[in-house]
């Protein structure tokens, strides 16, 4: 698989983190420390190289500067990657820090930019001296709230038009996000909104919103949601059915299944079938399960999150 990524390095034209160099960098990265191959390391290093020199005033975290950023401060932080990251990647920080700083002023990319709190988080550990950081995740975790608190109050309306799997679908992002950043200021009146709904049947269950809000709740010594939280869980992993789930799907849940300490879920792994995989067959019938907006080699939702996911299965996936 290392050697499938290692040859289609060159085929993405994108910088970014989901769909481009900077997240092949990083599964490269891993895959040469752990196969100890300075020709992976050499591909890897280039790769990040590339990605830090191109101009890119994409603010978005899945193909954008934080993404870029954040590949860049995990292979430091765990030494794949000696480097000063002010040196690196100032001028980019600073471009990212100003961009958001007033994101509270425009709603609409205030929800599309959640997941850029995986990187402010993460610099936070090493910008300890900058107050920008927090604020900036404040005001979007605060937007986010006011806007799921609106979508889940018109969900009882018949004449409801937005996509409930997409808001559902970002409610999920938002507890991994407090759960990844150790926000303690959430909304628990969001809580009890999505639990009321959820109990009158108005939203279906989903294994990953029962992990995270288990760990959000539990993380924070909530009571009142297990019923919520068990259903979400076993009524999510009895509804799976592998043939239509993605690449990333598969990887995702397998992960979660594989972290969910409770006795009575059972232990199943969708990953099974691709235990051969360093013959070419399996790893073209994995291509064909990727997301086909996706880059099929990238780390987002292809071979490249699949390569970390099998060299170390308790990597932070995002």
């Amino acid at each position: 698989m290392a050697d499938r990524l290692l040859k289609n390095s060159g085929v993405t034209n994108s910088t970014g983190l989901y769909d481009g160099k900077a997240g092949l960098s990083l599964a490269l990265f891993l895959a040469a420390g752990y196969l100890q191959d300075e020709q992976l390391e050499d591909t890897a290093y280039n790769l990040l190289q590339e990605s830090l020199v191109v101009k890119n005033s994409n603010m978005c975290f899945e193909n954008g500067l934080p993404g870029i950023g954040y590949a860049l401060l995990y292979l430091v932080e765990n030494k794949y990657l000696e480097a000063d990251f002010d040196e690196i990647f100032g001028e980019q920080y600073e471009a990212i820090i100003k961009s958001y700083e007033n994101i509270e002023k425009a709603p609409m990319a205030l929800v599309k930019s959640l997941q850029t709190i995986y990187f402010l988080s993460k610099a936070g550990n090493v910008k300890k001296e900058d107050k920008r950081i927090s604020k900036i995740i404040k005001k979007i975790f605060e937007g986010l709230e006011l806007y799921l608190t609106v979508q889940f109050f018109d969900f009882t309306d018949i004449r409801y038009i937005n996509n409930k799997a997409e808001v559902l679908n970002i409610y999920t992002i938002y507890l991994k996000l407090i759960d990844y950043s150790g926000y303690h200021r959430f909304s628990h009146a969001l809580l009890e909104d999505y639990a009321a709904l959820y109990r009158q049947g108005k939203i279906a269950s989903s294994l990953e919103t029962g992990f995270y809000l288990s760990r959000l709740t539990n993380g924070d010594n909530i009571k009142g949601y297990e019923d919520v939280i068990n259903e979400n869980i076993n009524n999510g992993i009895n509804n799976i059915c592998l043939e239509t789930l993605s690449l990333r799907e598969r990887i995702d849940c397998t992960k979660i299944i594989r972290n969910i300490k409770n006795k009575n879920v059972k232990d199943i792994d969708l990953l099974s079938d691709v235990e051969n995989i360093y013959q070419d067959s399996v790893i073209q019938d994995l291509l064909t399960k990727v997301d086909e907006k996706s880059f099929p080699f990238g780390y987002g939702a292809g071979l490249g999150r699949l390569l970390i996911y099998c060299i170390n299965s308790q990597m932070e996936l995002l």
